[in-house]
């Protein structure tokens, strides 16, 4: 179906969506209208080309399916008062409003079900079998690109959970060279819904719409400092380092920490990082499975492999491994 256009009207849901805002503040019907005078015309434009209709079928079909687009907008109004009341309540959403809500949204989903298939069968009587399906296809395709534009919109209801970051990683080496570097960091961001003073916690929202509450030891100075509808950004990097040391490089075994956080008065956050650093000696080689055994200083050891591009030939027993690993918490809350 080659002929349908549609940047039209999914640029009418657009202009819904940019001002979703102030539309969905309205009380009244001005908002409905306004979206549905947008994209009246130019729908039946596209029907109107799609169909090709003879002259023998227009004067049937038409007042026919002015009569089916009314019934069907009905529903659309009704749909989209249920999405205003929605959006007053995000992102507290009670379980009793829930359930009522769901039985809504159903009962208005199987209206427009059952207003389409009695207007088709009205439909039949004026059109062809094959142009009657065709219009059903058009119909369909032109409500679905309403419909997930506007769907894709609207922030899913929050449910309790735990919240999950993204994760991202890397790895570099230096071909032929023995170990390497890998770096993986995790990223959060939450906003926060609600703050108990008294017990010191705080009700985070993810993007995704899950929320967790936490609750934030006595160790945050600025708990004080948090406000409803602060962004909370949790990013935390590791970092794994491996090489081999070269001859007469001292052993630095040990860990350092570092904790530094916002001054008292300011918005909550800090950076803490901890590094340790273990070496371990090379006790036996397996050049044909390409592996390694290590010993390490409290005497546990462990068989390792090692990358196929790394000539062993050149390693010998005795050669000493470092192992250093860097983790780092970054955490900062402010406006979005």
């Amino acid at each position: 179906m080659k002929t349908l256009r549609f940047p039209v009207i999914l640029l009418a849901v657009g202009l819904l969506i940019m001002r979703s805002a102030p539309l969905l503040a309205q009380s009244d019907d001005e908002g409905i209208k306004m979206v549905r005078g947008l994209i009246k015309a130019d729908r039946q434009e596209t029907v109107a080309r799609t169909l090709q209709l003879t002259e023998a079928e227009s004067p049937g079909f038409w007042p026919l399916y002015h009569q089916y687009r009314a019934e069907m907008d009905k529903v659309a109004d009704s749909l989209l008062k249920l999405v205003q009341e929605y959006a007053g309540y995000y992102p507290d959403v009670s379980k009793e409003r829930a359930r009522t809500m769901l039985k809504e949204l159903t009962d208005l989903q199987k209206r427009q079900v059952a207003t389409r298939a009695h207007y088709l069968k009205k439909f039949g009587k004026v059109l062809s079998a094959e142009k009657n399906l065709r219009f059903a296809q058009v119909e369909n395709r032109l409500d679905l690109a309403v419909q997930l534009k506007l769907a894709s919109e609207i922030p899913l209801v929050p449910v309790e959970g735990h919240l999950r970051g993204e994760v991202t990683g890397a790895a570099v080496v230096a071909p032929g060279e023995a170990g390497g570097a890998v770096v993986q960091t995790y990223e959060l961001t939450a906003t926060v819904t609600s703050i108990d003073k008294a017990d010191r916690k705080v009700t985070l929202l993810s993007p995704d719409g899950i929320t967790q509450t936490v609750k934030v030891g006595s160790g945050a100075i600025n708990f004080d400092q948090i406000r409803v509808g602060d962004q909370l950004k949790v990013v935390a990097t590791e970092e794994l380092v491996v090489y081999v040391a070269g001859e007469g490089e001292p052993s630095t075994n040990g860990e350092a920490a570092l904790v530094a956080l916002a001054p008292k008065g300011a918005k909550p956050g800090g950076i803490m990082a901890d590094t340790a650093q273990v070496t371990a000696r090379v006790t036996a080689i397996d050049a044909e499975h390409h592996k390694a055994t290590l010993r390490f200083e409290d005497g546990a050891t462990r068989t390792v492999a090692v990358r196929r591009d790394v000539d062993l030939s050149k390693r010998k027993v005795g050669d000493k491994v470092v192992i250093r690993t860097t983790e780092m918490i970054a955490i900062s809350v402010g406006k979005l």
